[in-house]
């Protein structure tokens, strides 16, 4: 009688190894890992463009603080470059090549919001799991010394005058300088649709640009400018945050300040990919708050002359949804759709 029984308790033993192989199987396949497993093995973030950028330094200096602090514990963190239109390779491959999955992230930003809107891609944003805003920078409408534009009012009269008589000078079309120019002539009450807009590969092209009178104004970063705005080669007309930006002891005008009601914030993410555990999530949050929060990474946003703007997980869903939904009509207005 004893020789059924130890049969049927082998046979059980099989069953159930058979079972918690092809769970473990399902896992290695589906690049998942089990809820509450945040870090099981080393983190690897995303920058879904080529080395050199705002993406990548955001990345690598989040990279350093994530080492110097030890906020892994032995784990270790790598950045990698994904490169390719404006972005949406990157998201694509974190989308579909990593569900589920918490060690690897992805910078991202309203950059990408505007070049996925731009290609009508499939993917947005909204399809990762977004862990943090992290930061933020503005936008600066700076015009040559000798302008006749004395203020952004005087610019705002020229374009609703004549807009083809004024050019826009900044980055990719679609890009963050392009939806600030459509942001400020929607709230003056103009026709985005009419914004001359012209794009160029470089800073250094668009400063070019500026100084030679080649456009009207140029929109970058305010870093990109200081070093000409310094020189007095450029006068800003006005920045594009909620609060004013200080240059060389100077409160420099912004948008709001000058009459229009409109605000345009070059924000970056980090973002996990879709269907991580809710778990993993919370932890993720956790981790990257401990970032945020560390006398190393508001050292480099003071650096870099980045603004905190960091919001969390469903506050962090929302608001890239909204600025999806907001971009989307955007480009519609300025008819590059």
């Amino acid at each position: 009688m004893s020789r059924p029984r130890t049969v049927l308790v082998a046979a059980g033993l099989a069953v159930s190894l058979l079972v918690s192989g092809c769970s473990a199987l399902e896992k290695t396949l589906d690049g998942g890992s089990v809820a509450g497993d945040f870090p099981s093995r080393n983190v690897e973030i995303m920058v879904p463009a080529a080395p050199g950028g705002g993406w990548d330094l955001t990345a690598r200096q989040f990279q350093h603080v994530v080492q110097e602090k030890k906020l892994l514990g032995e784990r270790a963190v790598s950045v990698v470059n994904v490169t390719g239109a404006g972005g949406a390779v990157g998201i694509s491959k974190l989308v579909t090549k990593n569900r589920k999955d918490p060690h690897t992230l992805m910078i991202t930003g309203l950059v990408m919001v505007g070049a996925l809107t731009l290609n009508q891609s499939q993917i947005t944003v909204s399809d990762t799991t977004p862990i943090a805003t992290l930061t933020a920078e503005q936008e600066v409408l700076v015009v040559k010394s000798d302008s006749p534009l004395k203020s952004l009012k005087d610019l705002v009269e020229m374009y609703k005058a004549d807009p083809s008589k004024v050019s826009w000078g900044g980055g990719t079309i679609g890009g963050t300088d392009h939806i600030t120019a459509g942001t400020l002539v929607k709230a003056a009450g103009a026709d985005p649709s009419k914004v001359k807009y012209i794009s160029y590969s470089g800073g250094g092209e668009a400063t070019a640009a500026i100084l030679s009178g080649d456009v009207t104004v140029g929109i970058s970063g305010l870093s990109e400018f200081e070093e000409q705005i310094t020189a007095g080669k450029m006068r800003v007309l006005a920045t594009s945050g909620t609060e004013p930006a200080t240059l060389n002891g100077n409160q420099l005008p912004t948008m709001k300040s000058e009459g229009y009601d409109a605000e345009v914030q070059n924000w970056r993410a980090i973002v996990a990919p879709p269907d991580v555990p809710a778990a993993d999530r919370q932890r993720l949050i956790d981790f990257v708050t401990k970032v945020n929060q560390s006398p190393e990474w508001a050292e480099i946003r003071k650096k870099n002359g980045w603004t905190d703007f960091f919001k969390t997980g469903d506050d962090a869903t929302r608001f890239i949804a909204e600025e999806t939904t907001r971009v989307q009509a955007l480009e519609k207005e300025l008819g590059i759709l």
